[in-house]
């Protein structure tokens, strides 16, 4: 793979660390920011997490407004409600998950250039640089703070759209695994599956760059073993807090530049008729798409499956049932199969449904075409290894709605 020509770019300065988070007043003193608008939403804000940040900017006498208006699979709506409180203001600083970051991002361009969010619907709408954004991740998961991305949901088409463009990416990502410390189990759960679906996407899609390689299969190995500890235990065990908010920054920073597949996309189509979480459904979607990958990707499947088995080498776990240990070393040739046995494991171990049907959506043959038309139609499954047929796609999305393979 050296031999071949590939880009990467990581534009957004990154400050991380337990604490990190209480560096945003000289930040905001180091780069002349005197004002802020602090996007949000009333889960968070309600949880005190925007406190520290308010607190940094009152200390360092920065002058700042508070919007709280954004929901789950943010709607245009909701986006361009904000637009007006950050017109004044010198940054905006994003407070939030995965639907904030994303919300603060198109609020920012907006502001920054004006119209619409569906102007910017797309791939290179933004015609130029942003003004400054700050991202404070609150889940581990997205990776959004890193990444070119931001995704809105068209309320009236039950669809989520996309914007891609490097202007989009923050100026500064301050990632303190303190701000999600008391992110309860079940989101904990789905946020460390979004971020296993974006590095294990990564790996295997087209675009795959050694670079990307080198932060996707890190990604894997800490979520592979800390998300069940921070699922059981997360308040107290900050080593398992801090391994994944790393793992989620890596992962965006590897699909950012190797892009994501068929698990996003179909994701994309249940979240967005469903408004589901984004990363119930990459978990929903992650080893249906990988199953029908196998083939054609079925030495890096291996890869995988070997560095989800390994990081669990020290523990009492045995992920595989054809593993044994001697002498605390695995004696076991992965195979690709066993990346998907491995994903499986892991949703059951954290307590991720297998199917639509046990978080009670019930598809009918209507919506099974519509979440067909809508998973053919996200740009996602471009950057798929295989391209999979309507009726292929179909038969994916039913096994997702009712069982397995």
């Amino acid at each position: 793979m050296l031999s071949t020509i590939f880009g990467f770019e990581t534009p957004t300065r990154l400050l991380f660390g337990q604490g990190a988070v209480e560096n945003l007043g000289f930040e905001c003193s180091l780069n002349g920011w005197a004002s802020a608008l602090i996007v949000s939403d009333e889960g968070v804000h309600r949880a005190g997490l925007t406190q520290p940040v308010e607190a940094q900017l009152q200390a360092q006498g920065v002058r700042y407004s508070l919007y709280t208006g954004v929901v789950p699979n943010p709607t245009i709506e909701s986006i361009e409600a904000a637009v007006d409180h950050a017109q004044d203001k010198d940054v905006v600083i994003a407070v939030g998950g995965g639907s904030v970051m994303d919300s603060a991002k198109l609020i920012n361009a907006i502001r920054s250039h004006g119209g619409r969010v569906r102007d910017y619907e797309g791939t290179d709408t933004i015609p130029a640089p942003c003004r400054p954004l700050v991202a404070i991740p609150t889940t581990a998961g997205t990776g959004s703070e890193v990444t070119f991305i931001a995704m809105f949901t068209d309320t009236d088409k039950r669809q989520k759209m996309p914007v891609l463009s490097r202007h989009l990416a923050p100026h500064l990502a301050i990632v303190d695994p303190l701000m999600t410390r008391n992110l309860p189990p079940a989101a904990t759960a789905q946020t460390g599956l979004d971020a296993l679906t974006h590095a294990i996407e990564a790996i295997v899609d087209l675009q795959a760059n050694p670079f990307s390689d080198l932060l996707a299969f890190e990604a894997v190995r800490l979520i592979t073993r800390y998300l069940p500890r921070a699922v059981q235990n997360g308040a107290d065990d900050l080593e398992a807090r801090g391994a994944l908010a790393f793992a989620a920054t890596l992962a965006g920073a590897a699909f950012n530049n190797s892009m994501v597949g068929l698990a996003h996309a179909l994701a994309h189509a249940i979240g967005g008729l469903y408004n589901l979480p984004h990363g119930l459904c990459c978990a929903l979607a992650l080893p249906i798409a990988m199953h029908f990958n196998l083939e054609s990707r079925r030495e890096r499947f291996e890869q995988i499956a070997q560095v989800m088995g390994y990081a669990h080498a020290d523990t009492e776990v045995v992920p595989m049932p054809h593993a044994t240990i001697q002498g605390g070393v695995w004696d076991k040739t992965f195979t690709a199969e066993d990346a998907v046995l491995r994903v499986r494991q892991l949703m059951s171990e954290v307590g991720i449904p297998a199917h639509l049907i046990e978080v009670g959506v019930q598809v009918s043959e209507d919506d099974l075409e519509t979440l067909t038309d809508l998973t053919l139609a996200d740009g996602s499954i471009l950057f798929n290894p295989v391209q999979p047929t309507r009726e292929q796609v179909k038969a994916l999305l039913q096994h997702i709605a009712t069982y397995s393979e």
